[in-house]
């Protein structure tokens, strides 16, 4: 939401934003940050970083250092992130047919959905060779570069898809050109064969496949399959696996009805 739509709309509650952002920051930035870091990252005034950051401190979503007088996150965020993946109903109809994939083919399995234009891993199922593939449940990866990010783009309506490339645009700037190019081919994969790609993209040991789960409207679950290109080839991932996984995602969303 932008700043004109949050100041048009009565209902938005801006010191709510305001303590939601300073968290955000740390997923912007590592390490411990201080009150100054805060207002570089979030753009806030410093006094009201200064309150704002007491006050998470006080409720637990903050921790204090007074040896280097910087925060961290508190275990407090834990508790919503327990509460959120938990209760995931899809998360709990997919774990056995992820965990059957990837013991069958050796591969990692990755349960995802977006956050804003990124998307965030909800549950992980690895391979028995693949221990080095350095994402668990928390990881996010880039949307225009990664295969489950791609098949979150190929299940929108075309009007929001529509909306959403050109501020990928503007985020791969000079990159863009030939990212653009790279989506649209693996949108089309998908219109042809039911599973979007992405080989070497955003991680150029790693290839991928991945299919939309669209839950309704606003609610995609995206499940992707692969791991280093030592292990499996952009062959077996195109002419076995991408089906194997399209076959799985329409059985996940009969068990949901």
């Amino acid at each position: 939401m932008t700043d004109t739509k949050e100041t048009k709309d009565r209902k938005f509650v801006e010191a709510l934003s305001r303590g939601l952002r300073i968290l955000s920051a740390f997923d912007k930035m590592p390490g411990p940050l201080g009150n100054q870091d805060i207002a570089a990252i979030t753009n806030l005034p410093k006094p009201t970083v200064s309150r704002m950051t007491y006050t998470l401190t006080q409720l637990g979503y903050l921790a204090y250092s007074e040896r280097n007088e910087k925060y961290e996150l508190g275990a407090t965020n834990l508790t919503l992130g327990h509460a959120y993946t938990a209760n995931l109903r899809i998360r709990q109809i997919a774990k056995p047919h992820m965990i059957e994939l990837a013991k069958e083919f050796k591969v990692n399995i990755g349960l995802a959905t977006n956050v804003q234009h990124e998307m965030i891993f909800v549950d992980y199922c690895r391979g028995d060779q693949l221990k080095s593939v350095l994402v668990d449940v928390g990881s996010k990866l880039p949307m225009g570069r990664s295969a489950i990010g791609r098949s979150f783009l190929a299940a929108l309506p075309d009007q929001k898809r529509e909306e959403i490339l050109p501020e990928l645009a503007k985020i791969h700037g000079d990159e863009w050109p030939t990212l653009e190019k790279s989506i649209q081919d693996s949108l089309e994969t998908y219109r042809n064969y039911g599973f979007t790609k992405s080989f070497g993209e955003w991680d150029r040991n790693i290839n991928t496949v991945a299919v939309p789960l669209k839950l309704s409207e606003n609610k995609i679950f995206c499940l992707s399959c692969g791991g280093p290109n030592y292990v499996i080839t952009t062959e077996t991932l195109l002419n076995v696996i991408g089906a194997r996984l399209s076959h799985v995602a329409r059985d996940i969303m009969k068990s949901r009805l």
